[in-house]
């Protein structure tokens, strides 16, 4: 436990744009409020790193944003299903434990039921906040987890961040109506914002990522049958394959052939050019 706490430290990066929100804090007198704040963010961001050494996931950092954290880790995308959900979830659900806790202690007079009030709100606020579907928020992750799971990777990337990016500019143009002189909600909506850009600018790293770790996979049980004309580039069928299954690639002619989807990945990556037509590669 401890070795695994000074991991965790060792981890963590402050974002620039996190010392407006201690800056503002300490301005307006709330320093014993940005400590709080601090320490269930840090929870937050624990519960999730816990959850990424569980299954064994390689953390790159843990970044201290303005509206909490985020664990950057290398297997975006590419784990299990119910590893991508776990991992996303165990973040908010540290605040219901929280939150417990502090009852305990308001029932034992040890903080008052006014510093409780307080407390449960800001756990409440960051729960709530952080199941938002939106990128790169948990409630973004794991929604992006379930549209994965049904839909082409290549096309869910890109629904999701479209959707995500539309839901974002409704919010903040609702919000900011609200509180136009609210600066940790500028900062907040602006450094999404700029998480939406970088995601859909590298979208195609990702996606090869993608490609490539499904290429080292041998252990996928469930397998879907991908019918394709000979005239398909090899690149255009990797858009439609789909996570967490295997491909059984039928390529139509006068005499069909099947192959299956390591050797479409083979050919892609190592023995021809990507906008190769695959009825040439498997004639």
């Amino acid at each position: 436990m401890i070795k695994l706490i000074i991991e965790f430290i060792r981890k963590i990066k402050i974002n620039p744009a996190f010392w407006v929100v201690i800056f503002g804090a300490v301005y307006t007198g709330h320093f014993r409020e940005i400590i709080v704040w601090f320490f269930v963010v840090l929870i937050h961001e624990m519960g999730h790193f816990a959850g990424a050494r569980l299954f064994n996931w390689r953390v790159s950092r843990i970044d201290l944003l303005p509206f909490g954290g985020a664990a950057v880790v290398e297997e975006h995308g590419t784990r299990p299903f119910h590893e991508e959900v776990w991992v996303a979830v165990l973040g908010p659900l540290q605040h219901i434990w929280l939150t417990g806790v502090a009852y305990v202690l308001s029932l034992s007079n040890i903080i008052s039921p006014e510093d409780f009030y307080w407390f449960f709100l800001l756990n409440l606020t960051l729960f709530l906040f952080n199941l938002l579907p939106i990128w790169p928020l948990d409630g973004g992750k794991v929604l992006f987890a379930f549209v994965s799971k049904w839909v082409p990777y290549r096309e869910a990337q890109q629904k999701f961040l479209i959707g995500s990016g539309v839901l974002l500019l409704i919010c903040s143009v609702w919000q900011i109506s609200l509180q136009p002189s609210h600066l940790n909600l500028w900062v907040i909506c602006l450094f999404l914002g700029l998480a939406h850009i970088l995601e859909w600018r590298s979208r195609h790293y990702v996606f090869m990522r993608f490609l490539l770790n499904r290429l080292q996979q041998s252990n996928v049980r469930d397998t879907r049958t991908l019918i394709v004309p000979p005239t398909w580039s090899l690149s255009k069928v990797t858009h439609h394959l789909v996570k967490g299954v295997s491909h059984s690639i039928v390529i139509k002619n006068f005499n069909p052939t099947t192959i299956n989807e390591k050797q479409l990945l083979e050919a892609y990556f190592h023995n021809h050019s990507p906008e190769c037509a695959i009825g040439k590669v498997f004639r």
